[in-house]
């Protein structure tokens, strides 16, 4: 039976900046999603509630057909293993071939099922099989008592792997963790700092140390956190007073940078207030933090609204970020990526087609396509490629007001890749899948779709996980599998899933079909070489209340021979020695356009060089022969005034080999 979950949109919708007013099509039923307060008093586990049953439980695939493995980890107390949002919680190091699973710890430690306690899975082998890995490493141990929770550390924690570079033994890496907890007596929610290492081989060897705000700057449960080689570690809080029992911003995020201290084999922390100013003191949705390959160029991000911007529905959220280039010394004044009106993105505001446009809004006449307010979901990811410019995953969808986002029909949510070629001087954005639902709800838990993105060692490559329900009458995201998209950054083409333009379903037919809750997948990828397999993590539970057990995928990758759909979007600046050695580079401009197209063609040898047009049903519009040209930059020109407002591809054909570029008319 069919869930009725949404709610219709039937009034008018008004945007800030123009006259004309989108409204929703009568007979399009949405929800509205707001960001969710995040509760600040650690509840005490319900032992009434009635149990989430899955859809599948007892249904599991009992064939050898599953696409992907499944392998089970250690426990955590409930859901909030994972906690909300998408903290670094499973780290992999391409370098020594291991990774670590990083949450609550749960039945299995001890004592078992506490608050205080954190506990590490540990990889070896890229933790390809169940002997590779070892569970339930208690890392911490609690001793202030606080019935019935220990105060020493919560959940929401976050952890990387600090593995100084050059090193090869495993001996002389850690595990890096910093949470949140209650240690701060002054109030009665979180407030205080839990910060320490593991050794990954001695796993007696570890540290713990408490930090509390008083005075204030405000602590409270930090979102982003990253590790380098050269001994640099970053984490980022939202300055958030908890004094009164809810958050109130406070204006700012609270710094970290921690250097190692080859004495004490541990990261001795500096804290520093950095401004982020919002419109009406608005919360800050989530905030991340990545660095380069090379650990020199720092890119922090919140999710917000910047005092000065201009979205068209006030207090919509898009990312704003500061930038360093001496490793998180210094910081730039902040930056804002305006996703939507005229100076918006056009990846964004190009993606609805006009047959979308007609069919979710009443007109004629329909909105402009500067004319749909956009804003981000509640959380994000972040990552910084070899060059030093910022990538970031994140859920963009249809603003109806202030603060929310409009899900129910499928495709009105989507996941980009949004990022900068130029040091955040101009913005873009690449589609990586389209989301069915949104937000999941367990008993009174919920998770939203956890996009999660990671790069490869060298940066060149950036890949994209996220949760989605896609089961025909469903709307919540309460039966989640796994979807997976690559990205390029030198052929700047993005995966297919055999042969269609579209993310993979990763756990499809394995173990956990529909069942990949709350997923978190590594910010680094293993590589070997052109095969590039993503460290992804999920728990699997029956009751929300209750325990959960953590899930690996050890064997889902691409190959270079993924990478086959091009994308729009300028390329990145790569050198002489990173460059393809296609038969021929095509780059199609301006696009959007109106009129009249340039294809830009650089051939590596003399070709014969033919060209075709097809629009989104594959029917050709148009076709040049240019016979044979000569090797080095050709351009000519194509005539788009006769063509219809809509997506269209343009094929270039080289010696009988398709270059093609997806082309939109306005």
């Amino acid at each position: 039976m069919k869930k009725v979950l949404l709610i219709s949109l039937a009034l008018m919708i008004g945007l800030a900046v123009v006259a004309q007013k989108p409204q929703v099509s009568k007979g399009v039923f949405v929800k509205n999603y707001s960001q969710e307060q995040v509760v600040i008093k650690e509840p005490v586990e319900a032992t009434t509630i009635s149990p989430f049953k899955s859809k599948f439980q007892g249904l599991k695939n009992a064939s050898n057909t599953n696409i992907v493995s499944v392998l089970t980890l250690g426990t955590s107390a409930n859901v909030l293993g994972y906690s909300s949002g998408t903290r670094p919680m499973v780290w992999a190091d391409d370098d020594l071939n291991v990774l670590i699973n990083f949450h609550r710890a749960g039945p299995g430690a001890t004592p078992p099922s506490l608050s205080g306690y954190y506990a590490m899975d540990l990889g070896v082998n890229n933790g390809a099989t169940q002997a590779d890995w070892n569970n339930q490493i208690l890392v911490t141990a609690a001793k202030m008592v606080a019935s019935p929770y220990y105060y020493d550390a919560s959940r929401y924690p976050c952890a990387a792997i600090y593995n100084p570079t050059g090193n090869t033994t495993l001996a002389n890496a850690y595990c890096a963790f910093f949470g949140p907890n209650f240690a701060n007596l002054v109030v009665s929610g979180f407030g205080g700092y839990t910060i320490g290492r593991a050794n990954l081989v001695n796993f007696a060897d570890t540290t713990k140390r408490l930090k509390w705000y008083n005075p204030p700057p405000y602590t409270y449960i930090p979102d982003g956190f990253s590790v380098t080689g050269n001994g640099i570690a970053h984490v980022l809080d939202g300055d958030n007073n908890v004094e009164s029992g809810s958050v109130v911003y406070m204006g700012n995020v609270i710094y970290g940078r921690g250097v190692w201290n080859t004495a004490t084999k541990d990261f001795d922390y500096t804290y520093t207030s950095i401004p982020f100013p919002t419109v009406d003191n608005q919360n800050i949705a989530d905030n991340k933090i990545a660095a380069s390959p090379d650990g020199q160029k720092v890119w922090m991000s919140v999710l917000g609204q910047l005092v000065g911007s201009t979205p068209l529905v006030d207090s919509a959220y898009a990312p704003i970020l500061r930038k360093s280039t001496d490793g998180g010394l210094t910081w730039s004044d902040p930056i804002v990526v305006q996703l939507d009106g005229p100076n918006g993105i056009a990846g964004i505001k190009n993606h609805f087609s006009d047959y979308f446009i007609q069919n979710f809004f009443v007109g004629p006449p329909y909105p402009t396509r500067d004319e749909i307010p956009y804003t981000c979901a509640f959380d994000h990811s972040l990552s910084v490629d070899k060059w030093g410019n910022p990538h970031i995953g994140v859920v963009v969808g249809y603003a109806p007001g202030g603060g929310s986002i409009s899900t129910g029909v499928d495709s009105l949510l989507n996941v980009y890749d949004i990022y900068s070629v130029n040091d955040g001087a101009s913005w873009q954005a690449v589609f990586m899948g389209t989301l069915k639902t949104f937000r999941g709800t367990w008993a009174t838990y919920t998770s939203d779709n956890r996009t999660y993105i990671s790069r490869n060692k060298n940066g060149d490559k950036m890949f994209f996980t996220w949760n989605d329900t896609r089961i025909d009458g469903e709307t919540n995201n309460q039966n989640p599998d796994v979807y997976a998209r690559g990205f390029d950054l030198i052929t700047n083409k993005i995966t297919a899933d055999n042969g269609t333009d579209q993310p993979n379903n990763v756990t499809f037919l394995c173990d956990i079909t529909q069942e990949a809750y709350w997923q978190c997948t590594s910010p680094i990828v293993f590589t070997d070489n052109n095969k590039f397999t993503l460290p992804i993590c999920t728990q699997w539970f029956a009751d929300a209340a209750l325990d959960a057990t953590f899930k690996y995928i050890p064997d889902f990758s691409y190959v270079q021979g993924d990478f086959t759909i091009p994308v729009v979007a300028d390329p990145c600046p790569i050198g002489m020695g990173e460059k393809s050695n296609a038969l021929a580079t095509v780059n199609v401009y301006p696009n959007p356009i109106k009129d009249i197209a340039k294809v830009s063609l650089t051939l590596s040898q003399n070709a014969n060089v033919t060209v075709s047009v097809t629009n989104l049903v594959g029917q050709q519009v148009m076709s040049l022969n240019k016979g044979s040209m000569s090797a080095g930059a050709q351009q000519f020109s194509i005539d788009a005034r006769n063509l219809t407002s809509g997506v269209y591809f343009i094929t270039v054909l080289v010696n009988g080999q398709k270059f093609t570029q997806k082309m939109i008319v306005e």
